[in-house]
């Protein structure tokens, strides 16, 4: 049963005539005349009474026509509801936008990202996951994720696309005052020098607190430690980087941490900046969709909103 038969039918009954309908639908005659016929052969009973001046309604004809109006009524709402909102503003958009990130960039950056974009798409439903690079992939391919925003080594993955955000700074942080080895070079000195650049061998000998082996940073670093035949035996290793920050601020041991990610305890004195004789660690925030992924308003919002905030 269609629609359009359905409004053929009704605007015979109005006018009473089947040339008249024929004529205010742009429709020939005979179209009119096989449409009603065609609903009286799917309902099985006859709908109109042919008589000389046109049709009349049956009994049948008459309940029909009131439940078909209704039906008519909801169909105009039902696209006047999705033809006044314009599909590609990001205030209209709704639905659901699945983001994936790693543990860093959720605690520190991501907060933001999403108050932000909830003022620009207040209507679209936001789901976050954490997880490990691998995982993040899995998630894309897969279509559990409509966006990934990591951070760590450039990278590129099949059927993917990335958009590079920016380059961001690893450093080494520690509480205030914490005492440097017994023996390492101006552990005991005073003054503007009293603390220079900390060699890595010195360095491993300071209590850490530190993320997991083998992912982003923290790989780099064991990397550049194992240049030195060193090795870094950790307090606490933890995944969540906001925990690293509370140990170190509560003076546990130093950290490894994206800047970006002890940039409030920097300002407020919780934490301070160890100067290590090493080369600089250095990751990049990079943000990954599918291919083929449809340019919905949500995430062509999220993607620009993201440029901008990486780029300020």
């Amino acid at each position: 049963m269609e629609l359009r038969t359905i409004e053929t039918f009704i605007k015979v009954a109005e006018l009473g005539s089947f040339s008249r309908a024929a004529e205010k639908l742009g429709y020939s005659q005979s179209a009119v005349t096989m449409q009603v016929q065609q609903l009286e052969r799917e309902l099985g009973v006859r709908l109109l009474d042919r008589v000389p001046r046109g049709a009349v309604l049956t009994e049948q004809g008459r309940t029909f026509a009131l439940r078909a109006r209704e039906v008519l009524a909801a169909a105009d709402q039902a696209a006047a509801s999705v033809q006044a909102a314009d599909p590609s503003a990001p205030e209209q958009a709704t639905g659901t936008l699945r983001i994936g990130t790693v543990e860093s960039v959720s605690t520190a950056l991501l907060p933001e990202l999403l108050v932000r974009f909830h003022a620009r798409c207040p209507r679209v439903e936001l789901v976050v996951r954490t997880a490990r690079r691998d995982q993040l992939v899995a998630g894309l391919r897969d279509g559990s994720l409509d966006v990934v925003v990591t951070m760590e080594e450039k990278f590129s993955a099949a059927g993917l696309a990335r958009t590079v955000l920016r380059e961001e700074e690893i450093v080494f942080v520690a509480p205030p005052g914490m005492r440097r080895p017994a023996g390492t070079a101006g552990s005991d000195a005073a003054g503007p020098d009293a603390h220079p650049p900390l060699a890595l061998r010195d360095l491993v000998q300071m209590p850490f607190v530190l993320t997991e082996r083998g992912e982003s940073y923290r790989l780099a670093l064991d990397r550049l430690l194992a240049e030195e035949d060193c090795e870094l035996a950790p307090i606490v290793e933890a995944g969540n980087t906001e925990t690293l920050v509370h140990l170190a601020e509560r003076g546990v041991g130093c950290s490894f941490l994206p800047r970006f990610s002890v940039a409030a305890s920097l300002a407020a004195g919780t934490l301070e900046l160890l100067d290590v004789d090493a080369p600089p660690v250095r990751m990049t925030s990079q943000l990954f969709v599918r291919k083929s992924s449809w340019p919905a308003a949500p995430l062509a919002a999220f993607t620009e909103l993201c440029k901008g905030f990486f780029s300020s």
